[in-house]
């Protein structure tokens, strides 16, 4: 036996010098696949050959394959009906390996030079797979989509999903019980091509136990060659030091002394009922006051010092501020916030986007017709008069649909962001267009300002997202890594970090000093349609095309709550001001929605709480308008917005 070893080894040696030579690549690297298998390879599905004639069959069926790709066609063909034909306990687990399995034969179909039948191959099992994930199916739809556009080999160098797909080992999950049935039918009917395949381009992990149920496991169900492929990238992307403290603030300090100063340092004799107080509850105040003040001592000295360059604060609006802080009301669970909500009507379904300045006093939507319509909700009536808040001004400059707005803080400029792929800058004291900002070469979903002014960032359907100051023409930053259109961007609230919501259902956070990506949450199951940073800065909430809330932990790179908050997507979030822990969702299911977020705020570590449950305080049904916007004034009134959107008959 040993000999028949030894003479088979010097054979196969021989072989692959003549397949190589020949570059016969495949049956080479197949042909080395099943020596090792023959050498008692463990982690291996290749079949075991008879050491007198194994290899050679092999080698008969790979140089077949060489000159016949048809062979792989054939090959899955078997393997996917043999699943479907499997029994119901199995079915589930079975059918996991059958899409990384179809993705590489249609590659291989292309690299070989057989684009008819990859086209063939596409065609009838698409839309098996683009349906066959119960929670979501979109993401490998668009891979789907992706692929067909393949037709000759150099385009899978060029293709997203095909370089995806070929950098990952596909993650597949089977109990012993699959595992088993799977290689006893590989090695049966010597699926070689297949097995190729799989040893090299599929990480099976096998669990001890039987099948899953038959319900559907949602994380591993919905596995996807572009988010699996960033899970390599993932867990070391996490791991980096995040910046997180808010930044020193000129007003809020003082703000502290005014505050300090109005407070009285007596206690009072007597309670609310008029008895007087005992020295245990004197003692309990003073305890209590002087814990807040430690409380506001410790706030202060955790802030930092900002390391990118800051604008000094416009004139003017130091004074507004500390008016706005003064009149600032507490929420709670058990105080919800006064509201306002504005109806657009007669739009005929051409609104695309509002806006609010943070003072809630101008309002601005986008339209169809590539107009900016500016209405100012503060203006004084005339002579005692109804004031005229249907007036708008309009700003004409755009030549495509303008999809996103965002005002600065002195609410003196506007920013609005087009399909025709530019940002521009419009001054609401002229009502005139300043500058157009020109990098993005698709449409541009979403533009958001910095809170100190001076930068923001825009959101486009070039995959990438782009940091400017509004003193440039030029961007300063160009946030790369999404895997499809970034569809909105919001800044952290120290301005050192910009988070960027994509329809590759991730979000990331950039650091915008090196323009490179900090953080990458997945989780979502459909593309992120909003986003909005809790006032402490550790806290995340992102809103999704199912109707989902996630909140995550910033630093831990951790998603702490999810709930299902809207039967549509989710068009927008706002977080309550100060220290008012209330979250406020709108949505295309024409309700706006009141969460309690009570965990946003940090421990005594200074991180977010783990107990950051998202409940419900209330929800606000409209008659016909999907809510497109929502925002908390800088004195906590909630404001909301939306089209009225009435169905034809």
């Amino acid at each position: 036996m040993n000999a028949d070893l030894s003479k088979e080894a010097s054979l196969e040696k021989l072989i692959l010098q003549y397949l190589e030579k020949k570059k016969y690549a495949q049956a080479s690297r197949a042909l080395r696949q099943d020596s090792r298998a023959l050498q008692g390879s463990d982690m291996t599905l290749a079949p075991q050959p008879d050491p007198k004639k194994g290899l050679i069959q092999d080698l008969i069926y790979y140089l077949t394959a060489e000159e016949d790709p048809g062979q792989y066609t054939k090959s899955f063909d078997r393997l996917a009906t043999w699943v479907d034909n499997s029994l119901d306990q199995y079915k589930p687990e079975l059918r996991r390996i059958l899409y990384p399995v179809f993705i590489h034969t249609f590659l291989e179909l292309v690299d070989r030079g057989a684009p008819g039948e990859a086209a063939q191959l596409m065609n009838r099992y698409k839309k098996q797979f683009g349906d066959s994930v119960v929670h979501a199916s979109k993401m490998r739809q668009q891979e789907l989509d992706d692929l067909q556009g393949i037709s000759q080999k150099p385009q899978i160098a060029t293709n997203r999903t095909a370089q995806a797909a070929r950098s990952m080992l596909y993650p597949v999950k089977l109990s012993t019980y699959s595992y088993e049935l799977l290689t006893s039918f590989m090695q049966a009917h010597r699926l070689a091509l297949t097995l190729g395949i799989i040893n090299e381009h599929v990480n099976l992990q096998v669990v001890q136990g039987k099948p899953a149920k038959l319900e559907h496991e949602p994380d591993e169900e919905e596995v996807s060659l572009l988010t699996g492929h960033m899970q390599e990238d993932v867990s070391a992307t996490n791991q980096k030091p995040l910046l997180l403290g808010l930044l020193k603030s000129v007003v809020e300090e003082k703000f502290e002394e005014m505050q300090a100063a109005k407070e009285s340092p007596e206690i009072p004799e007597v309670d609310e009922d008029g008895k007087p107080l005992t020295k245990k509850a004197r003692t309990a105040l003073l305890r209590a006051a002087e814990k807040e003040r430690e409380k506001r001592l410790s706030a202060a000295s955790d802030k930092i010092d900002p390391e990118v360059p800051l604008p000094p604060m416009p004139e003017g609006l130091e004074a507004e501020l500390l008016e706005d802080l003064e009149n600032r009301v507490s929420l709670s669970d058990a105080a919800l916030p006064s509201a306002i909500f504005y109806t657009f009507v007669n739009t005929h379904q051409t609104l695309n986007c509002v806006n609010f300045s943070s003072n809630g006093g101008m309002i601005a939507g986008g339209f169809a017709d590539s107009s900016v319509r500016v209405y100012n909700a503060s203006k004084p009536a005339a002579d005692g008069a109804k004031p005229q808040r249907d007036e708008a001004t309009v700003l004409r400059g755009h030549s495509r649909p303008v999809y996103g707005l965002d005002f600065s803080l002195d609410s003196r400029l506007l920013l609005s962001a087009s399909g025709d792929g530019t940002v521009r800058l419009w001054s609401t004291d002229l009502f005139a267009n300043l500058v157009a900002y020109r990098g993005h070469t698709f449409p541009v979903w979403d533009v958001a300002m910095c809170g100190q002014g001076h930068y923001f960032a825009s959101a486009s359907a070039d995959r990438t997202s782009r940091v400017w100051c509004t003193e440039r023409a030029q961007p300063l930053r160009t946030l790369v890594g999404h895997h499809s259109d970034v569809s909105v961007v919001r800044w952290h609230p120290n301005c050192h970090y910009v988070a960027t919501g994509s329809h590759d259902r991730t979000v990331r956070l950039w650091d915008i000093r090196d323009g490179r990506s900090q953080r990458i949450l997945v989780g979502h199951r459909s593309a992120i349609t909003s986003m909005e940073f809790a006032p402490d800065g550790g806290t995340l909430y992102s809103g999704d095309e199912d109707g989902c809330v996630s909140a995550w932990d910033l630093a831990q790179a951790k998603r702490l709550h999810h709930v299902a908050a809207h039967s549509g997507p989710v068009w927008s979030l706002a977080a309550s001001q100060g220290s008012s822990a209330l979250l406020a969702s709108g949505g295309a299911d024409n309700t706006l929605k009141l969460w309690s977020v009570g965990g946003s705020a940090a421990g005594q570590d200074g991180q977010p709480s783990s107990a950051s449950d998202l409940k419900q305080l209330q929800s606000y049904p409209t008659k016909a308008t999907p809510v497109f916007a929502v925002k908390f004034t800088r004195r906590n009134l909630l404001l909301g917005s939306g089209a009225l959107t009435l169905r034809k008959r």
